[in-house]
This record gives C-alpha cells, structure tokens and sequence, in this order.
C-alpha cells in the first residue's frame, strides 16, 4: 500500500473533532488533506415504515429528511476545512452517505483517496457505553490498515 494521497480528517462538528484537526497540525507535515463528514441516510429504516404509511408519503418523507441532513454535513465539512486550513492543510470538502456504520463509510473513503493517515477526535465514552452506542474512532482503528491518529480532548 503505498499510502501517497491526503490526510483525510474524519470530522464531525464536535470538540473532539476540532481538537483533532488542530493537533494534526502540530503533529503531521501540512499539504493536501480532505475533511469527511458522513450523513446518515434513513433509507434503510424506511422498509419499517412502509408498513404504516403509503410508499409515496414515506419517500417523501425520507427524501427531505436526507437533503437537510446531507445540507447540515456540507456545512460541517466546510467548517473542518476552515479548521484545516488554519492548521497548515490545503483542504477540501466531502461528504459521504452511510446507510450503516459510519467507520466503515469513513475507512472506505480513506480506501478510495489512498489517504496517507485518517485523522479523528474521540469521544472518549466509557467501555460500556462505546459498546451500546458504538464508538467510530474504535472501529476506524480496528478496520483499517492506514495509519490512525485519534485525539481526546482535555
């Protein structure tokens, strides 16, 4: 793997994840970099509600709720660019849609830019709770082979 492309900052609008942007910058060589914010789509919780509700009305539905979440993740990015690039980094936006788990949106991602290095905050949610509610940085260190800087805020 010859790991050449940018340093993909995972960011989510949080603390953690601005604190990681910004200790990026004192810790990796600034150049090109992007800053992924995934969206959920509710697509796949649609089927559910098909039971209920006529196919027109809850594609509607689902669609309108899709566009502001994917209008929110756009604004989010944009915001992790301008952190980025505060940092020393030439960044640019994405935003990716993640009908399941959103480390595996974000590792194939990093797959499809070869990026060099995934930058992300933490949580830092207790062993209980990141195993209820999932833990994004876990998953992304644990399924990726790229290297993996995960910070922590104070």
């Amino acid at each position: 793997m010859s790991l050449s492309g940018p340093i993909l900052f995972a960011f989510d609008g949080s603390d953690h994840a601005r604190t990681a942007i910004q200790q990026a910058g004192g810790l990796l060589r600034p150049g090109p970099a992007v800053v992924v914010t995934a969206w959920p789509t509710l697509e796949t919780a649609a089927a559910a509600a098909l039971i209920a509700l006529p196919s027109g009305i809850v594609s509607e539905a689902v669609d309108d709720i899709d566009t502001a979440t994917r209008e929110d993740a756009e604004a989010i990015a944009a915001e992790g660019c301008e952190l980025a690039a505060t940092a020393g980094f030439e960044a640019e936006p994405k935003v990716i849609r993640s009908a399941g788990a959103v480390f595996a949106a974000i590792v194939a991602c990093a797959d499809e830019l070869d990026a060099a290095a995934i930058v992300l905050g933490s949580r830092g949610r207790s062993t209980l709770a990141a195993t209820l509610l999932g833990s994004v940085s876990t998953g992304v260190l644990h399924h990726t082979t790229r290297p993996v800087v995960i910070a922590r805020t104070a």
